[in-house]
């Protein structure tokens, strides 16, 4: 690092990650593509040592069709298959033989995701990882965000993976105008202490709901007050800040936990269209193994959820931070909103969706009997869940298409989805 390196805000639990190597209960270097940057590719093509010399020629070549779109060269793995550049201890003999600086991107990279919003750098991690998944839901304080100096020489060589542009002078849309503080008003929700993680998720779509209704009313203000050549007002921007004047005022707070709970959720409702949706997906793609055995343990509570109930409601509300360190994790990696106010439903709903599957899979997995169900379960749901959907690119679109074709993708049903 120099005087130069730059400083990203990140969340607690990134100041003490680091891969767990061969000890990791499910590694990263099998069952899918790994992308090579320009650079290593050309390196190790210049590698001379055997036997990893004729390794690298056998395995890393030029991508190739759709994937030239993510690196400029691929080690194809097939569906659970290792990478062959492991070990016998599970350990990279890329990095044993040349160093850590030898690396691709994708391998030096992952699990960490690196963000920017405007000039501002941030830093998460992927929960498909075991470890990162660990230490981020664990720890009630993990979520809390710190400055981080990143071990790059300056801005320009931090690998951006997701950003939001500087806002132009003149943006029109008020969600991109205001993307960060909606994103904090959302995380001030998740973090109210007398909120449950679901509950807290109802309460960040019911503001949302306000705010699109304020955006479409905007519209016509404006419309109108051109019409009259008179100076617009924004009523978008005014219905944001009541909207969560609202939603963040202690009154409403002290009153939200017993209103939630009054209101009415539809569990069969709710288990045939994530179940199904889940099935959906099975059938059509099979998924990852550990998704496929998650989905065999957790099958039977599906079908008498009671007990599963009780036994996860008990845990949720003994460490609530579990899962809503997983929802704060989502919000701060996403950057949500990222695509202003056309796209905030569907985007808000693709991470409630998330999270409503996850919650769903953990009661059929706390509804059985001979199971002693805890904090580890919540750890393993969210990874092989994590990992299934950021590295099987079916997953999501086919679950999404599945739960739309129903209607049910609307902030309408997010009480039935996450209940």
């Amino acid at each position: 690092m120099s005087k130069f390196s730059p400083q990203a805000q990140a969340p607690r639990y990134m100041q003490s990650f680091q891969c767990v190597g061969s000890a990791c209960v499910e590694t990263c270097c099998a069952g899918w593509q790994v992308n090579i940057d320009k650079t290593t590719y050309q390196k190790y093509q210049a590698v001379k040592i055997e036997p990893l010399a004729g390794k690298l020629r056998q395995h890393v070549h030029k991508a190739s069709g759709a994937a030239r779109n993510l690196g400029y060269g691929v080690i194809e793995l097939k569906s659970e298959e290792a990478c062959p550049f492991l070990d016998q201890a599970k350990l990279c003999s890329i990095q044993t033989a040349l160093g850590p600086e030898a690396l691709s991107r994708t391998c030096s990279d992952y699990p960490r995701i690196y963000t920017q919003d405007g000039s501002h750098l941030g830093l998460s991690a992927s929960l498909s990882c075991p470890e990162a998944a660990r230490i981020a839901l664990t720890q009630p304080d993990a979520l809390e965000m710190e400055s981080l100096t990143l071990p790059f020489a300056n801005p320009g060589l931090v690998p951006v993976g997701r950003r939001l542009a500087p806002l132009a002078a003149n943006e029109a849309d008020p969600v991109r105008r205001h993307a960060s503080l909606l994103r904090e008003a959302l995380l001030t929700l998740i973090r109210q202490p007398g909120l449950s993680a679901a509950q807290a998720m109802v309460v960040c779509g019911m503001l949302l709901r306000r705010v699109a209704k304020s955006v479409s009313a905007d519209e016509i203000a404006i419309g109108q007050q051109a019409e009259q050549m008179q100076d617009p007002t924004s009523v978008a921007e005014q219905g944001m800040a009541d909207a969560m004047a609202h939603y963040l005022s202690p009154e409403f707070l002290s009153r939200a936990p017993g209103q939630l709970r009054a209101l009415p959720v539809l569990k069969e409702v709710q288990s045939a269209l994530l179940m199904g949706a889940t099935e959906q997906f099975l059938s059509q793609h099979g998924g990852r193994a550990s998704f496929r055995l998650l989905m065999s343990e957790a099958g039977p509570g599906f079908q008498s959820p009671g007990a599963g109930l009780a036994r996860f409601a008990e845990l949720d509300a003994a460490q609530p931070h579990l899962l809503k360190n997983y929802l704060l994790n989502s919000l701060i990696g996403d950057l949500f909103p990222r695509n202003g106010a056309a796209e905030l439903e569907e985007e808000f709903m693709a991470i409630a969706v998330r999270f409503a599957l996850i919650q769903f899979y953990l009661k059929g997995l706390a509804a059985r009997a001979e199971h002693d169900f805890g904090a580890d379960d919540f750890v393993r749901v969210v990874y092989v869940v994590a990992r299934n959907i950021e590295h099987n690119r079916r997953f999501m679109p086919t679950v999404l298409k599945a739960l739309r074709d129903q209607d049910a993708l609307r902030l309408e049903v997010l009480v039935t989805l996450v209940g």
